[in-house]
């Protein structure tokens, strides 16, 4: 079958307003490129047309009008824009059309009512389904409206396991063209990084997270990751590597062997490497062995600096380990950016400042504040919806974590809070924390050449609104 999987366009300057764009992060469908290579594997002949960073050509209207399956991801803030995909589609091909991704899974039904050109909709994890789909007869003129998921009652893939990540082949990155995509400007060093996925699957119970790929962690093998990372430094001239994972330190064994192997294959002397993690699974001999591997930065999720927020959001931390687990990074030689959450439900004028104060106080080397976005499927959107619905938007184009920087409008805003305060919160939050004597002094330490435009962008995009 000829096969041609799409991503919707969700543009930087959408995400972040014009003046942070720059700045933002533009990166490669891995979820798409893992699909493709599932069924490039199977035997189909894929084509990914990833809107994010190429227009509707005529090559792409001709794939997609010559396609026996089309198959689009939806993410929430690109909905209305999926929406316009799926429609165009729709006008050019008269191939069934699958849905899928993080919008989908949280809300299927939904999504099929408002899309009447949708055929299925995929729940989950998309490799073992689309193949199942597909092998079962699913074709032009042989389609029925349901959901193809696990767990869900129109019709049912029996196969309900989890997806065995070392069976997966690599990401079908031929398909993409990779010299368009790039990390936040804060996640890189020397210019482009690669993502690897080492891991699916989140056990915490954050109720801001709708954990797509379910409860159940699954690493893979030191030899497919070592493997991978060998073919990029050898197709790519890989340097930089963004290690993806829910919780890349979540198994002290995995993060030790990886970085053991790592050295021992003396990749540390080419590449250095990021991860996200949380401050309650590390500790001071793995970001010691970490650094040593090439690790340069881990991205942790603090969220709040009151105690009753974290309780509320379950994270299952506290403020002492994290100012602990700071330390400890710092102390091992690893930057750190920390992600903060404003707006969290409940909170007040009093405890948004705490969290502002508390991110001054960790000093991170990078600071990121969010708003607060309850996302459909998460127990989050389940609690708004109960207790303060009116406060939430009904359009999914404004479920933009950094909506704030340009002026609205916002998922969602507290109980007793307007749009107005919220957006200037986030504002005052970023320039609080970046225009300190103490920050700025060691930001123009680190400038270099190669640095420069980043930095420039970062402090004209602070001053602009200041």
């Amino acid at each position: 079958m000829r096969i041609v999987l799409i991503n919707p366009p969700y543009l930087a300057e959408e995400r972040y307003g014009k003046d942070l764009a720059k700045l933002g992060p533009t990166s490669e469908p891995l979820g798409l490129a893992y699909l493709a290579a599932v069924l490039e594997q199977d035997g189909h002949e894929v084509f990914i047309w990833d809107a994010m960073v190429t227009p509707a050509i005529p090559r792409i209207t001709s794939a997609i009008s010559n396609a026996d399956l089309i198959g689009v991801s939806i993410l929430t803030p690109a909905y209305d824009a999926a929406k316009k995909i799926i429609r165009f589609v729709h006008s050019i091909s008269d191939a069934p059309i699958v849905a899928g991704g993080a919008h989908v899974t949280a809300l299927p039904e939904e999504t099929l009512r408002d899309n009447p050109e949708i055929n299925y909709a995929i729940i989950g994890e998309g490799e073992k389904s689309l193949i199942y789909l597909i092998q079962k007869g699913y074709g032009p003129g042989i389609c029925q409206k349901g959901i193809f998921a696990e767990r869900y009652t129109i019709e049912i893939n029996p196969q309900t396991s989890h997806i065995d990540l070392i069976s997966l082949p690599f990401p079908a990155r031929h398909l993409l063209p990779m010299d368009k995509y790039q990390l936040t400007a804060s996640r890189t060093q020397r210019g482009h990084s690669y993502t690897i996925s080492v891991a699916r699957g989140c056990p915490f119970h954050c109720t801001y997270c709708s954990r797509i790929n379910g409860r159940k962690v699954r690493f893979r093998n030191m030899e497919s990751i070592l493997t991978e990372l060998h073919y990029l430094i050898g197709k790519y001239d890989a340097k930089e590597i963004n290690f993806e994972a829910d919780t890349f330190t979540l198994k002290k064994s995995f993060v030790m062997n990886l970085c053991t192997e790592i050295i021992k294959s003396g990749y540390h002397k080419w590449i250095s490497w990021t991860c996200e993690s949380r401050v309650d699974t590390v500790d001071a001999d793995m970001l010691k062995l970490m650094r040593a591997a090439g690790c340069w930065q881990i991205s942790y999720g603090i969220e709040s600096g009151n105690q009753r927020l974290l309780d509320f959001l379950k994270k299952g931390t506290n403020l002492a380990q994290i100012r602990k687990t700071i330390h400890l990074t710092e102390a091992a030689g690893i930057g750190i950016r920390a992600f903060f959450m404003l707006g969290i439900p409940t909170e007040t004028q009093y405890e948004s400042q705490q969290t502002i104060d508390f991110a001054k106080e960790l000093n991170a080397e990078w600071t990121q504040f969010t708003l607060t976005v309850p996302f459909p499927g998460t127990e989050m959107y389940e609690w708004v919806q109960e207790h303060e619905p009116d406060r939430l938007s009904p359009n999914w184009s404004d479920y933009q974590t950094h909506a704030g920087w340009k002026g609205g409008p916002l998922a969602y805003v507290p109980q007793g809070r307007t749009t107005e305060e919220m957006c200037k919160l986030q504002r005052q939050a970023y320039r609080a924390v970046y225009l300190r004597p103490r920050s700025l002094r060691r930001h123009i330490k680190n400038i270099r050449w190669s640095t420069l435009p980043k930095y420039a962008r970062g402090a004209l995009a602070l001053l602009k609104r200041s």
